[in-house]
């Protein structure tokens, strides 16, 4: 297995393996506003890779989702509490 790495520039991604990177090509991509992606993943190919990298920002997506529905609901809950409290006292 292969260890990818990624580096990213607005919506532009690159991939590649760790092995086939040089210090004059990290040089590169950086000169040309690439930025390392902090993690790396170990595949069988690029393609793997690319997806180990889809399936992790899902999964942070799916908890973040949920993350933002609990404080929406927590919000909401304390709005709905203290306007009760205003309106009964």
């Amino acid at each position: 297995m292969e260890k990818y790495v990624f580096y990213v520039k607005g919506e532009a991604t690159k991939v590649f393996a760790s092995s086939t990177l040089s210090k004059e090509d990290i040089q590169k991509l950086k000169q040309d506003g690439f930025k390392k992606y902090p993690l790396t993943f170990e595949a069988e190919s690029k393609q793997e890779a690319i997806d180990k990298l889809n399936e992790n920002t899902r999964d942070n997506m799916d908890s973040l989702g949920g993350f933002t529905a609990t404080i929406v609901f927590i919000s909401i809950f304390s709005v709905i509490v203290f306007a009760l409290i205003y309106l009964f006292n």
